[in-house]
């Protein structure tokens, strides 16, 4: 059955597939090839029924193995079939469908719950991201202004661009959501002088933090704690959230907006910054759910809307950086199959092949499958800003 469906789809390029039996079985078109093996007539059924899970799993799990081409070039080219193999599959469509429908269950964020999935992807080894993010370790989309920029810069100019678009000033009070490693919230103040409050739930990120303010000696400037938003009492002049709004669940989005915009002074201005789907809202990759952001979920814009306007909040600029991420994710590939001797013994094998799975399709979810990044700017109060775009870009 598997094979009859694949027979349907446009793909991008050619797979070769030899089955269990050592049947060869051939699919697409182009000059992209790829060759696989499929070790058992196990995951031949599971890549029927459920490829969203099953593919990466079998990756993981050495039973897909790749005898020409790279595991790049096999996503590159499945995904641009995806839609395709889920119209040609009545069985994963209603797959699909019944996990759309009770997407909200996927993503039980409550306070304990959220901290717990918090720590199951960013309490990993802090080694690990040191291998592969840039200099300040910003774990969140750069903003290229061409292909050519070094990822270092290209974060950089990421923080620069929200630091304008949110128009800081020296003494203002600053709240960063989901803070990281504290590179932004520590770029804010040395830029502006503001003074900054980053929050977190993760352990490890708040350690980091904390130590950086001090060696940049800026405590007195930049705190960190580890609490989650809900808890937050403070007024903020700014108040920025990148990459975070990932992990807050649908369910709690008309929470989160109330709360931000309830902290904000009257003179205030948020910019959330987050992944985002470019069509009708859809639920998480099951695989993504299970092995890297447990409660996470993509929004469509609708999503984000339609709670911005039962609330009545004034949304003042909506930006939408379409490759920025690709081009980002493509950065921390190659840096992770440079340390690839390293992360093995850090970990595992099968945690590497895991690894490098995660980065390749998030980076060809936003080539061939719709994600985006929506940078969305919201005001308390509509006159709080120029009347034009061109304070964000001089």
């Amino acid at each position: 059955m598997l094979y009859n469906v694949l027979k349907k789809v446009n793909f991008n390029g050619k797979i070769i597939i030899i089955d269990s039996d050592n049947n060869e079985h051939e699919f697409g078109s182009g000059n992209k090839l790829v060759r696989i093996k499929l070790t058992n007539k196990s995951i031949e059924k599971k890549l029927f029924r459920n490829p969203g899970l099953h593919f990466g799993e079998g990756y993981m799990n050495e039973e897909i193995l790749i005898e020409a081409g790279s595991i790049e070039q096999l996503v590159d080219i499945v995904t641009s079939g995806y839609d395709d193999f889920v119209r040609n599959n009545s069985i994963y469509r209603f797959y699909e469908n019944f996990s759309a429908y009770f997407k909200v269950f996927q993503q039980l964020n409550e306070g304990i719950k959220s901290k717990k999935n918090v720590a199951h992807h960013y309490d990993l080894k802090e080694n690990l991201y040191r291998l592969f993010l840039d200099k300040d370790m910003q774990y969140s989309c750069a903003y290229f202004h061409n292909e050519n920029i070094s990822l270092d810069q290209a974060q950089i100019d990421k923080k620069k661009h929200i630091i304008n678009k949110l128009q800081i000033k020296e003494n203002m009070k600053v709240l960063d959501i989901g803070c990281g490693w504290g590179g932004m919230a520590i770029e804010i103040a040395k830029q502006t002088g503001a003074k900054v409050k980053g929050i977190t739930l993760s352990e490890n990120q708040f350690a980091t933090a904390s130590k950086r303010a001090q060696e940049e000696g800026l405590s007195d400037k930049v705190s960190f704690q580890i609490q989650d938003y809900r808890n937050e009492k403070s007024k903020y002049d700014r108040i920025v959230s990148v990459g975070m709004f990932e992990h807050v669940g649908i369910k709690y989005f008309r929470t989160y907006l109330q709360k931000t915009y309830d902290l904000l002074k009257d003179n205030g201005v948020f910019l959330l910054h987050t992944i985002g789907q470019r069509g009708i809202p859809t639920a998480t990759s099951p695989w993504i759910r299970k092995y890297i952001f447990p409660g996470g979920y993509i929004p469509s814009l609708s999503d984000i809307i339609s709670e911005t306007q039962k609330l009545n909040i004034n949304v003042t600029d909506i930006e939408i950086l379409r490759l920025h991420y690709a081009h980002t994710l493509s950065h921390w590939y190659k840096n992770v199959q440079k340390n690839k001797n390293e992360i093995i013994k850090m970990f595992d094998n099968r945690f590497y092949r895991m690894w490098e799975f995660y980065l390749l399709a998030s980076k060809y979810s936003f080539v061939n499958m719709g994600n985006v990044i929506f940078q969305i700017q919201i005001a308390k109060n509509i006159n709080n800003l120029p009347l034009t775009r061109n304070y964000m870009y001089n």
